[in-house]
C-alpha cells in the first residue's frame, strides 16, 4: 500500500510540476519602478512581461492587469534596470532586479534567475 501511494505522489508530482514551465506572462505590481534612460521613478507601477519582453511598464492606476497574468506582488520592492545603460519600457528584453529589504530577485530575458 505504501509503496502504491508513494508511486501515485510521485505522478501527482511530476504531472503537477509547472517549475519547468515558465509562465507566459508575469505582472509585477506595486513596486517602485525606476524605469532608467532619464524617465522618472514611478511610485506604484505595474511592469508586464511577456515571452521575455518587457509588454507594458507604468503607474498601477493607468496600466490594466491582466487577468491571464501571474502576478507578483511588488510592494515595498524597487524594480531597476539591469546595466548602466538599460531601461524599462515595452519591446525591451526583461532584465531588471525586483529589490526588497530581504531580497532581491533578478529577471533575465523574462526568466528569474536562482
Amino acid at each position: 500500500m505504501k509503496r502504491i501511494l508513494l508511486c501515485l505522489s510521485v505522478l501527482l508530482v511530476s504531472c503537477g510540476d509547472a517549475s519547468n514551465e515558465r509562465p507566459r506572462m508575469i505582472a509585477i505590481a506595486g513596486a517602485r519602478l525606476e524605469p532608467g534612460g532619464g524617465k522618472p521613478v514611478i511610485p506604484y507601477s505595474i511592469v508586464i512581461v511577456e515571452d521575455g519582453k518587457i509588454k507594458a511598464a507604468g503607474e498601477q492606476a493607468d496600466t490594466p492587469l491582466p487577468k491571464e497574468a501571474e502576478v507578483v506582488n511588488g510592494l515595498e520592492h524597487t524594480i531597476s534596470p539591469l546595466g548602466t545603460d538599460g531601461v524599462i519600457e515595452p519591446g525591451k528584453p526583461a532584465n531588471f532586479t525586483l529589490k526588497g529589504l530581504k531580497e532581491t530577485r533578478t529577471m533575465r530575458e523574462g526568466q528569474w534567475q536562482r
